[in-house]
């Protein structure tokens, strides 16, 4: 059996196919169209990369892999970009929110679908190899993520987490902490803040994130992080204090 075409109509996107009944249709459909030369339509072949819809949980892309198709949210258009094939979608907390992975046939790029009226415009920071940090606010709540891009899909490498913060690039791989917790401690001048936090590594040649087995105490929620050298790293505590980790302490 021969495979049949997705079509789309110049100037306008179809809605998404609704069932296997109507994709069955679709050659039929095609050669009538294509009987007549005023229609103007585009033909899409099926096949192993290219499937028609693509579902990313509650959004779907269409047509897949092909530039300028869209991201669609209950069979309505919600986002595309003339020239580009969005390859990924990540869905975010809000509906209507997610990150997309875009290509336009030179490189890819990660980007963020917000509600302009409602959403201040995220910063998307590339850090290392397919490494990306985001700040994005969503109905008044800070997300702070770093997401990891491989072979054409989007990773969030903390999904539990919204504080994914001091991204640093080194040789080898990425360092970056998130607070995990925060209080207050009696002193003798006062109560002061305390932040929890921990570290992580990214190995560019390792899709896992590795940790450090023990959370850092420190009086201020950002951490400055820097590359040693190859395999060690340092952080410097709001106090000054500076420690260094080798790799091998991190799971």
């Amino acid at each position: 059996m021969k495979p049949h075409n997705y079509l789309r109509p110049r100037g306008g996107v179809p809605p998404l196919p609704k069932s296997w009944a109507l994709k069955a249709m679709l050659p039929v459909v095609a050669a009538l169209l294509l009987a007549s030369p005023a229609t103007g339509v585009e033909q899409f072949p099926s096949g192993p990369k290219f499937r028609g819809t693509v579902k990313f949980e509650q959004y779907a892309v269409f047509p897949e892999n092909r530039p300028g198709n869209g991201v669609y949210l209950n069979s309505i258009l919600l986002y595309s970009v003339d020239g580009q094939t969005i390859q990924d979608v990540l869905p975010l907390t809000l509906e209507g929110r997610f990150v997309f992975l875009a290509d336009n046939g030179q490189e890819q790029t990660l980007g963020v679908r917000v509600v302009e009226e409602l959403d201040k415009p995220p910063r998307i920071k590339p850090v290392g190899k397919g490494l990306f940090h985001v700040v994005l606010v969503l109905d008044g709540v800070v997300y702070k993520k770093l997401y990891r891009v491989i072979e054409s899909k989007i990773y969030d490498l903390l999904p539990s987490s919204k504080t994914a913060d001091g991204a640093e690039a080194g040789l080898n791989g990425v360092t970056f902490y998130h607070i995990t917790s925060a209080e207050k401690e009696e002193t003798e001048s006062g109560s002061r803040s305390i932040f929890g936090m921990k570290l992580h590594v990214v190995l560019y040649e390792d899709e896992r994130v590795h940790s450090l087995g023990h959370n850092i105490r420190n009086t201020l929620p950002s951490l400055d992080l820097k590359w040693v050298d190859e395999k060690t790293i340092s952080y410097k505590l709001a106090d000054g204090t500076i420690e260094e980790l080798s790799l091998a302490q991190f799971q």
